[in-house]
Protein backbone atom coordinates (compact mmCIF):
# COMPACT_ATOMS: atom_id res chain seq x y z
CA UNK A 1 0.00 0.00 0.00
CA UNK A 2 1.53 3.24 -1.23
CA UNK A 3 0.38 6.56 0.13
CA UNK A 4 1.40 10.37 -0.35
CA UNK A 5 1.22 13.13 1.97
CA UNK A 6 -1.80 14.21 1.63
CA UNK A 7 -3.34 10.54 1.61
CA UNK A 8 -1.71 10.74 5.00
CA UNK A 9 -3.17 13.54 5.83
CA UNK A 10 -6.46 12.82 5.44
CA UNK A 11 -6.22 9.51 6.97
CA UNK A 12 -4.83 10.93 10.13
CA UNK A 13 -7.67 14.12 10.44
CA UNK A 14 -10.83 10.99 9.74
CA UNK A 15 -9.18 7.58 11.27
CA UNK A 16 -6.49 7.98 13.74
CA UNK A 17 -6.23 9.48 16.95
CA UNK A 18 -2.29 9.72 16.82
CA UNK A 19 -0.09 9.46 19.86
CA UNK A 20 3.73 10.21 19.37
CA UNK A 21 5.15 7.55 17.74
CA UNK A 22 2.45 7.45 14.82
CA UNK A 23 3.19 7.65 11.09
CA UNK A 24 0.91 10.37 11.35
CA UNK A 25 2.22 12.34 13.58
CA UNK A 26 2.82 15.29 12.60
CA UNK A 27 1.34 15.42 9.43
CA UNK A 28 -0.30 18.16 8.26
CA UNK A 29 -0.61 18.82 4.33
CA UNK A 30 -3.54 21.06 2.89
CA UNK A 31 -6.27 18.22 1.35
CA UNK A 32 -7.16 18.58 -2.11
CA UNK A 33 -10.59 17.35 -1.55
CA UNK A 34 -10.03 14.75 -3.81
CA UNK A 35 -8.23 12.01 -1.26
CA UNK A 36 -10.95 10.04 -0.43
CA UNK A 37 -11.37 8.70 -3.89
CA UNK A 38 -8.20 8.26 -4.54
CA UNK A 39 -7.75 6.09 -1.88
CA UNK A 40 -10.80 4.04 -2.82
CA UNK A 41 -9.35 3.73 -6.48
CA UNK A 42 -6.50 2.10 -4.44
CA UNK A 43 -7.95 -0.09 -2.61
CA UNK A 44 -7.13 1.56 0.60
CA UNK A 45 -10.99 2.29 1.67
CA UNK A 46 -14.73 1.01 0.57
CA UNK A 47 -17.61 2.87 1.02
CA UNK A 48 -15.39 5.80 3.01
CA UNK A 49 -13.94 2.74 5.14
CA UNK A 50 -10.80 1.22 5.57
CA UNK A 51 -10.32 -2.75 4.05
CA UNK A 52 -9.30 -5.28 6.40
CA UNK A 53 -6.23 -5.48 4.89
CA UNK A 54 -5.45 -2.13 4.98
CA UNK A 55 -7.25 -1.43 8.71
CA UNK A 56 -4.77 -3.61 9.61
CA UNK A 57 -1.78 -1.75 8.33
CA UNK A 58 -3.15 1.38 9.50
CA UNK A 59 -4.51 0.76 12.78
CA UNK A 60 -0.37 -0.56 14.00
CA UNK A 61 1.09 2.36 12.03
CA UNK A 62 -1.63 4.85 13.45
CA UNK A 63 -1.45 3.93 17.08
CA UNK A 64 1.67 2.13 17.63
CA UNK A 65 3.11 1.32 21.29
CA UNK A 66 6.60 0.81 19.80
CA UNK A 67 8.77 1.62 16.55
CA UNK A 68 11.71 1.84 14.79
CA UNK A 69 13.45 3.99 12.34
CA UNK A 70 16.80 2.63 10.04
CA UNK A 71 18.41 4.90 8.17
CA UNK A 72 21.40 3.52 5.71
CA UNK A 73 23.61 6.10 4.00
CA UNK A 74 26.12 5.18 1.54
CA UNK A 75 27.32 8.17 -0.95
CA UNK A 76 24.21 8.87 -3.06
CA UNK A 77 21.95 6.58 -1.76
CA UNK A 78 19.50 6.87 1.26
CA UNK A 79 17.26 3.70 2.53
CA UNK A 80 14.85 4.64 5.34
CA UNK A 81 12.64 1.90 6.80
CA UNK A 82 10.42 2.39 9.44
CA UNK A 83 8.66 -0.58 11.93
CA UNK A 84 5.02 0.02 13.85
CA UNK A 85 4.07 -2.49 16.94
CA UNK A 86 1.04 -2.50 18.78
CA UNK A 87 -0.05 -5.69 20.18
CA UNK A 88 0.58 -8.49 17.37
CA UNK A 89 -0.41 -5.91 14.83
CA UNK A 90 3.04 -4.28 13.07
CA UNK A 91 3.14 -2.37 9.87
CA UNK A 92 6.46 -2.07 7.67
CA UNK A 93 6.99 1.34 6.57
CA UNK A 94 9.69 2.97 3.87
CA UNK A 95 9.78 6.38 2.66
CA UNK A 96 9.81 6.14 -1.19
CA UNK A 97 10.49 9.68 -3.03
CA UNK A 98 8.18 11.49 -0.53
CA UNK A 99 5.58 8.21 -0.15
CA UNK A 100 5.60 5.79 2.42
CA UNK A 101 4.98 2.09 1.29
CA UNK A 102 3.31 0.28 3.89
CA UNK A 103 3.77 -3.45 3.85
CA UNK A 104 2.92 -6.65 6.42
CA UNK A 105 5.68 -8.30 8.68
CA UNK A 106 5.84 -10.80 5.97
CA UNK A 107 7.74 -8.38 3.57
CA UNK A 108 10.44 -8.31 6.35
CA UNK A 109 12.71 -10.91 4.80
CA UNK A 110 12.73 -9.00 1.29
CA UNK A 111 13.45 -6.12 3.50
CA UNK A 112 16.72 -7.64 5.38
CA UNK A 113 17.67 -9.08 2.26
CA UNK A 114 18.37 -5.62 0.44
CA UNK A 115 19.73 -3.97 3.22
CA UNK A 116 22.13 -7.25 3.10
CA UNK A 117 23.54 -5.79 -0.64
CA UNK A 118 24.78 -3.08 1.06
CA UNK A 119 26.79 -4.56 4.18
CA UNK A 120 27.25 -8.31 3.31
CA UNK A 121 26.79 -11.17 5.17
CA UNK A 122 29.97 -12.07 5.94
CA UNK A 123 31.10 -13.61 9.54
CA UNK A 124 33.96 -12.39 9.56
CA UNK A 125 35.94 -9.41 11.30
CA UNK A 126 39.21 -7.76 10.53
CA UNK A 127 39.73 -6.69 13.67
CA UNK A 128 38.62 -7.17 17.05
CA UNK A 129 37.27 -4.35 19.45
CA UNK A 130 34.96 -4.29 21.90
CA UNK A 131 35.58 -1.14 24.87
CA UNK A 132 32.94 1.11 27.21
CA UNK A 133 33.87 4.81 26.54
CA UNK A 134 32.24 8.12 27.86
CA UNK A 135 31.00 10.47 25.20
CA UNK A 136 33.44 12.48 25.52
CA UNK A 137 36.11 9.64 25.15
CA UNK A 138 34.57 8.20 22.44
CA UNK A 139 34.89 11.66 19.62
CA UNK A 140 38.56 11.98 21.55
CA UNK A 141 39.19 8.78 20.46
CA UNK A 142 37.70 8.61 17.13
CA UNK A 143 39.44 12.24 16.63
CA UNK A 144 42.97 9.92 16.84
CA UNK A 145 41.90 7.00 14.56
CA UNK A 146 40.46 9.65 11.95
CA UNK A 147 44.23 11.53 11.87
CA UNK A 148 45.99 7.71 11.85
CA UNK A 149 43.55 6.68 8.96
CA UNK A 150 44.66 10.03 6.80
CA UNK A 151 47.91 8.95 7.50
CA UNK A 152 47.93 5.46 6.60
CA UNK A 153 46.30 6.78 3.18
CA UNK A 154 48.89 8.92 2.70
CA UNK A 155 51.35 6.27 3.20
CA UNK A 156 50.23 4.17 0.38
CA UNK A 157 50.98 7.06 -1.69
CA UNK A 158 54.63 6.97 -0.34
CA UNK A 159 54.10 10.20 1.75
CA UNK A 160 56.43 9.46 4.84
CA UNK A 161 54.11 10.07 8.14
CA UNK A 162 54.19 9.67 11.71
CA UNK A 163 52.69 7.05 14.07
CA UNK A 164 52.51 10.25 16.98
CA UNK A 165 49.98 12.62 17.12
CA UNK A 166 50.04 15.99 18.65
CA UNK A 167 47.95 17.66 20.99
CA UNK A 168 46.62 20.25 18.17
CA UNK A 169 46.10 17.60 15.12
CA UNK A 170 43.72 16.10 17.98
CA UNK A 171 42.16 19.98 18.39
CA UNK A 172 42.11 20.44 15.06
CA UNK A 173 40.12 17.34 14.00
CA UNK A 174 37.72 18.03 17.33
CA UNK A 175 36.78 21.51 15.94
CA UNK A 176 36.86 20.97 12.25
CA UNK A 177 36.56 17.40 11.52
CA UNK A 178 37.29 16.31 8.16
CA UNK A 179 34.50 15.50 5.65
CA UNK A 180 33.37 11.79 5.59
CA UNK A 181 35.50 11.31 8.94
CA UNK A 182 34.31 9.18 11.63
CA UNK A 183 34.26 12.13 14.08
CA UNK A 184 31.96 14.17 11.27
CA UNK A 185 29.70 11.31 11.48
CA UNK A 186 28.66 11.01 15.03
CA UNK A 187 28.88 15.26 15.43
CA UNK A 188 26.85 15.67 12.39
CA UNK A 189 23.97 13.05 13.33
CA UNK A 190 24.25 12.99 16.80
CA UNK A 191 23.82 15.55 19.83
CA UNK A 192 27.32 15.48 20.45
CA UNK A 193 29.21 18.82 22.15
CA UNK A 194 33.36 18.41 21.42
CA UNK A 195 34.92 18.80 24.60
CA UNK A 196 36.45 21.73 25.29
CA UNK A 197 39.65 22.39 24.89
CA UNK A 198 41.03 22.67 28.57
CA UNK A 199 39.18 19.34 29.14
CA UNK A 200 41.06 17.17 26.07
CA UNK A 201 44.22 17.33 28.26
CA UNK A 202 42.20 14.81 30.69
CA UNK A 203 40.67 12.82 28.70
CA UNK A 204 42.90 12.08 26.72
CA UNK A 205 45.13 11.05 30.24
CA UNK A 206 42.05 8.75 30.54
CA UNK A 207 42.60 6.99 27.60
CA UNK A 208 46.14 6.43 28.32
CA UNK A 209 44.74 4.94 31.80
CA UNK A 210 42.49 2.21 30.00
CA UNK A 211 45.43 1.41 27.54
CA UNK A 212 43.55 2.68 24.34
CA UNK A 213 46.48 5.59 23.74
CA UNK A 214 49.91 5.99 24.85
CA UNK A 215 52.02 9.52 24.96
CA UNK A 216 55.81 9.31 23.86
CA UNK A 217 56.83 11.74 21.26
CA UNK A 218 53.01 12.68 20.92
CA UNK A 219 50.24 10.05 21.15
CA UNK A 220 50.09 6.85 19.57
CA UNK A 221 46.82 4.07 19.78
CA UNK A 222 47.38 0.93 21.32
CA UNK A 223 46.81 -2.46 19.74
CA UNK A 224 43.32 -3.34 18.30
CA UNK A 225 42.72 0.75 18.49
CA UNK A 226 45.98 1.26 15.98
CA UNK A 227 44.47 -1.83 14.22
CA UNK A 228 41.01 0.10 13.68
CA UNK A 229 42.66 3.14 12.66
CA UNK A 230 44.47 1.00 9.81
CA UNK A 231 42.14 -1.08 8.75
CA UNK A 232 39.25 1.45 8.69
CA UNK A 233 40.46 3.45 6.08
CA UNK A 234 37.32 4.98 4.18
CA UNK A 235 34.39 5.15 5.82
CA UNK A 236 31.58 4.36 3.21
CA UNK A 237 28.04 3.09 4.72
CA UNK A 238 26.15 4.82 7.60
CA UNK A 239 23.70 3.00 9.38
CA UNK A 240 21.37 4.47 11.94
CA UNK A 241 18.97 2.32 14.08
CA UNK A 242 16.72 4.13 16.39
CA UNK A 243 13.77 2.31 18.84
CA UNK A 244 11.30 4.04 21.09
CA UNK A 245 8.80 2.68 22.85
CA UNK A 246 5.69 4.38 24.89
CA UNK A 247 5.51 4.21 28.56
CA UNK A 248 1.99 3.52 30.52
CA UNK A 249 2.21 7.28 31.24
CA UNK A 250 2.42 7.36 27.22
CA UNK A 251 6.50 8.69 27.56
CA UNK A 252 8.92 8.32 25.17
CA UNK A 253 11.80 5.77 25.48
CA UNK A 254 14.15 4.49 23.30
CA UNK A 255 17.37 3.12 22.12
CA UNK A 256 20.02 3.86 20.02
CA UNK A 257 23.14 2.33 17.46
CA UNK A 258 25.09 3.68 14.75
CA UNK A 259 26.97 1.21 12.59
CA UNK A 260 29.65 2.53 9.87
CA UNK A 261 31.07 0.35 7.43
CA UNK A 262 34.36 0.78 5.67
CA UNK A 263 34.33 -2.93 4.02
CA UNK A 264 32.29 -5.91 4.22
CA UNK A 265 34.49 -7.35 7.59
CA UNK A 266 35.77 -3.66 8.73
CA UNK A 267 32.33 -2.48 10.05
CA UNK A 268 32.06 -0.76 13.89
CA UNK A 269 29.10 -0.38 16.03
CA UNK A 270 28.26 2.49 18.27
CA UNK A 271 25.52 1.50 21.23
CA UNK A 272 24.48 4.71 23.16
CA UNK A 273 23.60 4.22 26.63
CA UNK A 274 22.57 6.45 29.90
CA UNK A 275 26.12 8.05 29.95
CA UNK A 276 28.04 5.82 28.28
CA UNK A 277 28.81 4.06 24.69
CA UNK A 278 29.88 0.89 23.52
CA UNK A 279 32.34 0.58 20.90
CA UNK A 280 32.39 -2.77 19.35
CA UNK A 281 33.91 -4.30 15.50
CA UNK A 282 31.30 -6.64 14.01
CA UNK A 283 30.30 -8.83 11.32
CA UNK A 284 28.23 -7.91 8.25
CA UNK A 285 25.94 -11.02 9.65
CA UNK A 286 26.12 -9.39 13.02
CA UNK A 287 24.78 -6.05 11.58
CA UNK A 288 22.58 -7.55 9.56
CA UNK A 289 20.74 -9.64 12.69
CA UNK A 290 20.77 -5.98 14.55
CA UNK A 291 18.70 -4.52 11.87
CA UNK A 292 16.17 -7.49 12.31
CA UNK A 293 15.99 -7.21 15.85
CA UNK A 294 15.52 -3.91 15.75
CA UNK A 295 12.79 -3.78 12.75
CA UNK A 296 10.74 -6.12 15.16
CA UNK A 297 10.35 -3.10 17.66
CA UNK A 298 12.35 -4.92 20.32
CA UNK A 299 10.81 -4.29 23.78
CA UNK A 300 13.41 -1.16 25.26
CA UNK A 301 11.25 -0.94 28.34
CA UNK A 302 12.57 -4.56 29.14
CA UNK A 303 16.10 -3.91 28.07
CA UNK A 304 16.79 -0.89 30.42
CA UNK A 305 15.15 -3.01 33.59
Amino acid sequence: MRLNKKEMSFLAKTFFNSNLLSLFSGTDTQLKGDEQNMLEIKGVLVGGKPTPEAGKLLSAAGNPRRCTRLVLKDGAYFIEKYAYKSGDAYTLAENDGGEVQLSPQGKLDEALFQLSQWIGMSDLKTFDLNTVLSGDELLVLLAMVDIRRVNELLSYLGKETKKEISFAQIRQQLDQPDRGSLTRILTGNYNYSVPKIEDTKGILDQLITKKIAVFNEGYSLLGPYEELAEKFLIPQTVVMLEAFNLTENNEIVGAGVLCVCAGMREIVSIVFREGAVELASISGRQLLKMMEDFLNCPDVLQSEA
